[in-house]
């Protein structure tokens, strides 16, 4: 999606290093200048066509949106 999408800032991913039962196998932080580039971001259809694919391979998923 870097590149593709005007309004990510930062993408990054992780894979978990500690397998605890509590531990998500995969994190993906993302950066925005404001929440109404969040909000772009999210009906882009770069990321809508990722969203579909993560949803075929995915058992579950978690998210936090926040502000700082």
């Amino acid at each position: 999606m870097e590149g593709k999408v005007p309004q990510l800032l930062h993408l990054e991913a992780g894979v978990d290093v500690l397998h605890s039962e509590r531990s998500y196998d995969i994190a993906l932080c993302t950066k925005f200048a404001s929440m109404e580039d969040m909000q772009a971001y999210q009906i882009h259809p770069v990321h809508l066509e990722v969203a579909e694919f993560i949803k075929s391979v995915r058992e579950s998923s978690i998210s936090v949106d926040y502000e700082s």
